[in-house]
């Protein structure tokens, strides 16, 4: 008894170590597998009923084998898939039915590391309103321009001054104020849900100009076929307009979707076998645009979509958007292709490098923030 009492308290203070560090291995799943097999192993040890010994054995076969399941698909995956790291952890939170928004009056410390090697290390300051800040000292104009998007248009992997905003406004000369209305992981129906519930006009009041960058993952985020999905959903109705139907999941399924994700089980899957954006989400996608486009211009605010057209879908995406008369403006009109050659759009983590941000800016600046500022 004395030999079982001390073998438990042994393998509770050794449980509590590995659980205590899990956060900052890179197989944090395989841990929990481990610590969850040496347990079952010692109910197995002290039971004394056959029936709870073998049980007991049971799971912890199970679950040795996860742990080696996730130990083996992160040497497959780790050279393939990029592993993000935040400093606090925790830098976004539920808001509404908007989706995972960031907490206001935060500074945040973000990692990027693809095979073990480190390849970001970024602040993201968000400001009171939980928006990702543009550190321009000549805000507070007349003027007003919205920009909407997802990680592209937020400024993924990049510090503030090197964002498609920060750009914008800074080549404004003072002329614009800027507001990042952009989330990590979002499509057109977090822009949608964000005009339709007021929040773009108690922030921004009523802007002069709304920019949103669109990628083709879009259509798959906007039908609810993103795994991280998390946002407001909409639905076609009658008239094939864009009618908003409520979340698409519950709290309890966004938090257990944000815990999951660290295992490399998941992880794998996401990256092989998620489902694709595909043209038959674009009637959706365009419902919404419309949707947002009518509420804008309702208030006089031009609405400019900016499309990264690099794909045979993107561009029945761009024929489409012309076919409803959207004032779309295609990347490759920024980047032709003899002045991409030798110069990749995107960095390691596949988001725009502040080059390609400082870039598109400067065309929209010279094509479109021009003329309304004149």
């Amino acid at each position: 008894m004395r030999f079982r009492l001390l073998a438990l308290t042994v393998l509770g203070l050794i449980s509590g170590l590995f659980l205590e560090h899990t956060s900052r291995t890179m197989v944090p799943f395989a841990v929990f597998f481990l610590t969850a097999s040496a347990w079952t192993i010692a109910i197995a040890l002290a039971a004394r009923a056959d029936a709870t010994r073998n049980r007991a054995l049971l799971c912890s076969s199970v679950f040795f084998c996860l742990a080696m399941i996730e130990i083996t698909l992160y040497f497959v995956a780790k050279s393939q898939i990029i592993v993000t790291k935040t400093i606090p952890a925790k830098w976004r939170g539920d808001v509404n039915d908007i989706g995972s928004f960031p907490l206001p009056n935060l500074a945040t410390e973000f990692r990027e590391f693809l095979d073990g090697r480190l390849i970001a290390d970024v602040t993201y300051t968000i400001d009171a309103n939980g928006l990702r800040r543009i550190p321009v000292p000549t805000q507070k104009r007349s003027r007003k321009v919205a920009f909407f998007g997802c990680s592209f248009m937020f400024g993924h992997g990049v510090e503030d001054d090197q964002t498609l905003p920060y750009y914008f406004v800074e080549e404004s000369g003072g002329a614009f104020e800027g507001f990042n209305f952009a989330g990590e992981g979002w499509g057109p129906h977090q822009m949608l849900r964000e005009i339709e519930d007021g929040f773009v006009r108690r922030v921004a009041g009523t802007p002069d100009l709304a920019i949103y960058e669109v990628i083709p993952d879009h259509l798959r985020r906007v039908a609810g076929g993103a795994p991280w999905e998390d946002g407001p959903k909409y639905e076609l109705c009658p008239g094939n307009e864009a009618c908003y139907s409520g979340a698409y999941h519950s709290i309890y399924h966004n938090l257990f979707r944000r815990w999951i994700n660290d295992s490399w089980t998941v992880k794998y899957f996401d990256n092989h076998f998620a489902r694709p954006s595909r043209p038959s989400d674009i009637p959706l996608f365009i419902a919404v645009l419309k949707r947002t486009r009518t509420l804008l211009e309702k208030s006089g605010t031009p609405f400019i979509v900016v499309l990264w057209d690099q794909n045979e879908l993107a561009r029945t995406m761009m024929k489409t958007l012309k076919a409803n008369r959207f004032d779309v403006i295609a990347l490759s009109s920024v980047f032709p292709d003899h002045a991409r050659k030798g110069h990749p759009l995107t960095q390691l983590d596949r988001h725009p490098s502040p080059e390609t941000n400082e870039a598109i800016a400067m065309y929209l600046w010279k094509n479109v923030g021009e003329r309304l500022a004149q």
